[in-house]
């Protein structure tokens, strides 16, 4: 099957059908996957760092002990994919997930080929690229899971696991063997199908042949002979990769009865955990990247944490736990990489990558494996984090109003589910407010109640874009300032958002018009370091950006201030020179296939019939129903001209993800959008633009807002970006080169917040461009301050002259994040 033949149902690359574990506390128990398997022992999860329960079995043990050590293993496996004992096929949740499991098993079934001489083990995934083989081992073990779990159609129906087992010979045989080259792409051969393949025969146990399963494990072994290597031992493994790469060894030998295997994969896991300050892994202020310059908190990382969470049960308390102490660093990414991006269930699409692109695994489905992963890893948490991590769980499954995490769960999920939602003692909780910047992989998030901001950012450091495999074929503007608006529509980006927006038009975004073909800018760096910003008492945000989009003369500088109930956006400096004409969208909603939200602009209602549009002088408000209002101050965007649409637009997952195994569907979507968007014209010089954005106002908040902003524009060039609210005494203030306001100056490229209250001063200072040793920054007007104090490295501060003066050592601390300094 070529590229232009997309998968009927498009395969979820690194999700697990089963990968959840039926525990609530510190236990798990149940029956191994066959009928005659040891049960499974009792298995204590402790705490990182405890002493494990006894001597790893070498390579040559064949003890009864030890034996029966590794069946125990392998039913504990067993149970972490089917749920185990926990699940009671009369409980209503159950049996709705014993369904699930069971749907998807017997439309597999269903695709058997059944011919006298089959040439694959299903009609539509035939032998003649890797894809279709690794696809062809995630439904052998998803029918096995189904097999497997109590209360199913198919359990313990020998003639499923004879047809299992014959499943497996036939494409060990023709296609899936040490003898085969290993063409395509790698991580089919070294992933995704052995990860598949060890799966399947733990669930499957002793209805595998022995001879098989000694087959089946050398062909593991050829090509993962080592978790530390991936392409043919090409390339060192780093990350998910990585965790991926250590499970399928840690099964290998328990299927395999070799300790030293268990132990092997154990051991390589620890390069994973500690911090890193340059590409593939967990930063300290919570990023995490992979791809050596792609944010990956939404995809990556939570494969991540789905392999530590499973791989923490299945060990802990066995004869090869997990005892490194930084295991702390997993356990506190929690709340620093994955708590900061997910909203009422889902997880941002602005840490998701190009799997935005992907139809068969939406934000909502990345939501949902976090969500499981950290239910998981409840056990071995501390006391504080326990319970936080459930009040903060329970609070995303019950706030989801769309595609639910209940309405797909498989039993082993439900299990973990329901071990929050049915316990009366955890109460949930919400997010925010707060506000959160992450440099490391320069993405902010601000939330407000009812609703979330974030943007995505690029530079020398950050790349623009993922586009590889025929993914992310139209992401071209989301590192250059596109911004994502999270309210009670739990579902905007999750309904075909990505196939039928207008990706030229992705709010936030200044972009000229000049066509960029598919996949344009893919892992390209801007040749600019200013991206970033800083943050005030974790409440109050400046955000900004050199913007160097790819493909395009257009230059432009832009920032982002955020407030209490509004985010401020300016741009200053834009000037084209492609002969298109350059644009600055301030939204483009998903109103879904029928949506008619009114659309108000300066008290007037415009028409909701699909194809209308409007102009309008780019000065009063606009408002739009169920999201929001947009205040333009008179005289902030000379020049340019405000431009309404309303349209329905058509278009289908396959135009955007033609991955050979990712690929989506030639289906058509077909939504509602309306648009707002200022038209600078063609080539324009020097363009420029204020506007607020009220999330969740009503029309008449707008218009009030209009009228009185609280908002003073104190500069808005190309060297200087700043605003001052009175309502909350705050200055915020982009200097994109040294330069000076009446209240403050900087000797180099800053970003600078600061708050008076009650006598006290707070500030807030940062590099975004990580490239400064040392920064200055003077109060020049207010020489009243006696007393100053920081508790951040490299922070000086000194009231003996006129002004305050501090001084910041930036070769102490972490690159592009805020210090703060007080002053009395």
């Amino acid at each position: 099957m070529d590229d232009s033949t997309p998968l009927a149902a498009p395969l979820r690359r690194r999700r697990f059908l089963g990968a959840g574990a039926a525990v609530t506390g510190a236990a798990l128990l149940g029956a191994g996957a066959t009928g005659t398997a040891t049960a499974a022992t009792p298995t204590a999860a402790v705490a990182p760092g405890a002493t494990g329960a006894g001597t790893p079995a070498g390579a040559g043990a064949d003890t009864t002990a030890a034996a029966d050590a590794f069946d125990q293993l392998r039913g504990v496996w067993s149970d972490i994919l089917t749920g185990g004992s926990a699940v009671d096929p009369t409980d209503p949740d159950y049996a709705a997930a014993i369904a699930t499991i069971d749907a998807i098993a017997a439309a597999d079934i269903a695709l058997y080929d059944n011919s006298a001489t089959p040439a694959s083990v299903y009609t539509d995934l035939p032998f003649t690229q890797v894809e279709n083989a690794s696809g062809t081992y995630y439904r052998i073990r998803d029918t096995a899971i189904a097999w497997a779990t109590p209360g199913s159609a198919h359990y313990q129906d020998a003639a499923v696991a004879t047809r299992l087992v014959a499943a497996l010979q036939l494409i060990g045989s023709a296609y899936y063997k040490p003898s085969s080259a290993e063409v395509g792409n790698w991580y089919h051969w070294e992933i995704g199908a052995p990860q598949a393949l060890v799966n399947a025969c733990a669930v499957l146990g002793s209805q595998v042949p022995a001879a098989d399963l000694t087959s089946y494990l050398a062909t593991v072994a050829h090509f993962v002979p080592d978790p530390t290597h991936q392409q043919s031992g090409t390339v060192l493994t780093t990350g998910a990769n990585r965790s991926d790469m250590c499970q399928i060894t840690i099964l290998r030998g328990i299927l395999a009865k070799d300790g030293d295997l268990i132990a092997l994969g154990r051991d390589k896991l620890s390069d994973i955990y500690p911090y890193v300050t340059t590409s593939d892994g967990y930063y300290r202020d919570g990023g995490y990247i992979q791809h050596g310059t792609i944010p990956y908190n939404g995809h990556y990382s939570y494969v991540l944490l789905d392999d530590l969470s499973q791989l923490s049960l299945l060990l802990n308390g066995s004869s090869w736990p997990i005892d490194d102490p930084q295991f702390a660093v997993i356990l506190d990414s929690v709340d620093l990489t994955y708590a900061p991006f997910m909203y009422d269930g889902l997880v941002m699409d602005v840490v998701r990558g190009r799997f935005l692109s992907r139809q068969g695994e939406t934000d909502h489905d990345a939501g949902h494996s976090i969500t499981e992963s950290i239910l998981r890893l409840i056990p071995v948490g501390s006391r504080d984090q326990q319970k936080r991590w459930k009040a903060l769980c329970k609070g995303w499954i019950e706030r989801e109003t769309f595609a639910g995490i209940r309405a797909s769960a498989t039993p082993a999920r439900m299990a973990l589910v329901k071990s929050v939602l049915d316990d009366t003692k955890v109460h949930a909780i919400g997010q925010g407010p707060n506000h959160v910047q992450q440099p490391s992989i320069e993405r902010a998030v601000h939330r407000r109640p009812g609703w979330a901001w974030t943007v995505g950012l690029s530079s020398s450091r950050i790349a623009r874009l993922e586009a590889i495999n025929g993914e992310n074929q139209r992401g071209w503007h989301t590192g250059d300032g596109a911004t994502y608006l999270y309210n009670d529509d739990n579902g905007h980006y999750t309904d075909a958002y990505w196939p039928t927006v207008d990706c030229t038009r992705l709010p936030g975004v200044t972009a000229d018009t000049l066509p960029l073909a598919p996949s344009a800018g893919n892992g390209t760096l801007p040749p600019t370091t200013w991206s970033g910003g800083a943050v005030l008492d974790g409440t109050w945000g400046a955000v900004g950006l050199d913007l160097v989009p790819y493909g395009s003369p257009l230059r432009a500088r832009k920032s982002w201030f955020c407030l209490d109930d509004c985010v401020v956006a300016l741009g200053a400096g834009i000037t084209g020179s492609s002969g298109h004409t350059v644009e600055t969208t301030l939204e483009n909603r998903n109103l879904h296939a029928s949506g008619r939200n009114r659309l108000t602009v300066n008290g007037r209602a415009t028409p909701t019939t699909a194809g209308w549009s409007g102009s309008f002088a780019a000065a009063g408000w606009a408002h739009l129903e169920g999201v929001g209002g947009y205040v333009l101050p008179a005289g902030s965007a000379p020049g340019a001209t405000l431009r309404a649409l309303r349209e329905q637009r058509t278009g289908t997952w396959a135009a955007i993800d033609n991955g050979p195994s990712t690929g989506g569907t030639t289906t058509p979507y077909t939504n509602s959008y309306a648009t707002l968007w200022l038209d600078h014209g063609i080539d324009p010089s020097g363009g420029s633009y204020v506007y607020l954005l009220l999330p969740g106002a009503s029309a008449s908040e707008t218009a009030r807002r209009a009228g009185h902003p609280d908002v003073a524009v104190l500069a808005n060039t190309p060297a200087l970006q700043a605003i001052r609210s009175g309502r909350n005494n705050l200055t915020a203030a982009n200097f994109f080169t040294a330069g000076a306001l009446p209240s403050v100056g900087v000797s180099g490229p800053a970003s600078v917040l600061f708050q008076e209250r009650g006598g006290r001063l707070t500030l807030a200072v940062s590099d975004p461009t990580c490239t400064q040793t040392s920064l200055t920054v003077t109060l020049s007007d207010r020489p009243r301050y006696r007393r100053g104090f920081s508790d951040d490295p490299g922070v000086t501060v000194s009231l003996e002259g006129a002004a305050p003066v501090v001084t910041l050592d930036l070769t102490q601390g972490l690159p592009g994040t805020s210090r703060t300094v007080h002053l009395s």
